[in-house]
């Protein structure tokens, strides 16, 4: 199960906002396409995976669902009182966006194989609407975004609390990640 008070210590919640301006640049979303065995993987690998770059790599299938990309409300047995909790638990998505967001200098992949297989729609969910993505900087309420961030925010405060440690914030794909 998830443990969420070793989440915290982990990623250190209570740390100082991140300066957008010492962030990597140039996130994008690309979408490969061909019949099996045309190299899509290996292109995706010796194209977009650069030396140093973190990767996750996940595959969509018919029964994959928004709650396992994003995450989901499961519950967690409190080890010393026994009592039974119900609380976010961050999937693949969330993950790798939190460690995009705390790490502006590292480049950050997500690969999404076989995209076609799922419900791509249902499975992305609000997410969808991160997928546009800015083409110069872009100042929004005082804060310059580089390049390559998503171009609008969405509200998603199960996200905003595990990436921001503040469930209010808005959600941004950063321009060290892509997909």
């Amino acid at each position: 199960l998830f443990d969420i008070e070793k989440f915290k210590e982990e990623t250190n919640l209570e740390e100082e906002k991140i300066n957008e301006i010492d962030r990597l640049d140039g996130g994008s979303n690309v979408l490969l396409y061909g019949v099996p065995g045309s190299g899509k993987s290996w292109t995706i690998e010796h194209e977009y995976c650069k030396m140093g770059a973190k990767v996750e790599r996940l595959v969509f299938h018919p029964d994959y669902t928004n709650a396992d990309f994003i995450g989901q409300i499961l519950p967690v047995v409190d080890p010393k009182d026994k009592m039974v909790t119900y609380e976010f638990t961050p999937g693949p998505f969330t993950k790798i966006l939190r460690d995009a967001y705390r790490n502006p200098s590292i480049p950050y992949v997500l690969i999404i194989e076989e995209i076609n297989r799922g419900n791509a729609p249902a499975i992305f969910g609000d997410i969808f609407q991160l997928l546009d993505r800015t083409v110069d900087k872009k100042n929004v309420n005082g804060v310059e975004y580089p390049k390559g961030t998503s171009e609008y925010g969405i509200t998603n405060g199960n996200i905003s609390k595990i990436v921001y440690g503040d469930e209010n914030h808005e959600v941004r794909i950063p321009s060290n990640m892509s997909i």
